[in-house]
């Protein structure tokens, strides 16, 4: 989606710069459109470097626009907020109507990021209050961010609070996960070489077996080579009472 807003940059930017040579007051209106979609793009780029726009950046009919993407180059969602709030005109125009929407849920996405940097633990209430914004719409822009994976946190809708996830406890999950990857990848390399194991065995048959037991005449388990003990002495005769 950027790459098309990226190109209709380019388009109303020579546009515009068609109509300021042509001396059409559609320059202006075109100028705004350029503005928003540097906005749009997400763009760090001040529209108003460039020699023909330089001109007009400090022209009242465009002033809320100019303030506007200095606003949101700033990350500044309350100064954004109060701009688009005390300029309603700007919204009369039905393709910036259309698209500023779009241009202030990235604003107040930004906004919550770094609301709850600091925090571990917060309210739903707390960030709506700070942002200015209803509550639903805050747990819609928190849940678009644990799953786009910028907000690692659990939400409870019960209580409306989000706990984030610590980073001691993000980089211990991951190492356990890592840990049990090696514990399987190592039993199944086992199993497989048991396999082997087990047909050497029938290999060696029923005479290899008993060679391993050993001559039980002349060694025993753990010793080598250890003989059985002598008696000493000619055997006693068992007392039978007779």
């Amino acid at each position: 989606m950027s790459e098309n807003w990226k190109e209709a940059q380019s388009d109303f930017f020579e546009s515009f710069r068609n109509f300021d040579e042509a001396g059409s007051l559609q320059r202006i209106q075109v100028l705004k459109y350029l503005v928003l979609t540097t906005m749009l793009m997400g763009s760090n780029i001040n529209p108003f470097d460039s020699p023909e726009t330089k001109a007009y950046q400090n022209d009242p009919r465009i002033s809320a626009m100019t303030d506007l993407v200095d606003a949101y180059q700033r990350d500044d969602i309350n100064k954004y907020e109060a701009i688009l709030q005390n300029n309603q005109d700007v919204v009369a125009d039905p393709f910036i109507a259309e698209n500023i929407d779009e241009v202030t849920r990235n604003m107040r996405t930004k906004g919550v990021l770094k609301l709850v940097a600091p925090y571990t633990r917060f309210t739903l209430a707390f960030i709506a209050k700070q942002l200015k914004i209803s509550t639903p719409e805050v747990q819609d822009i928190v849940g678009f961010l644990i799953l786009d994976g910028k907000l690692k946190a659990k939400v409870n809708q019960m209580n409306g609070t989000v706990e984030k996830e610590r980073v001691m406890d993000v980089e211990r999950t991951q190492a356990v996960d890592q840990w049990t990857s090696a514990i399987q990848s190592l039993w199944s390399t086992v199993l497989d070489s048991g396999e082997g194991f087990r047909n050497e065995e029938q290999g060696q048959g029923m005479g290899g077996g008993l060679s391993m037991m050993g001559d039980v005449s002349g060694q025993t388990f753990g010793g080598e080579g250890k003989q059985p003990r002598k008696q000493k002495g000619p055997m006693r005769k068992l007392y039978t009472g007779t």
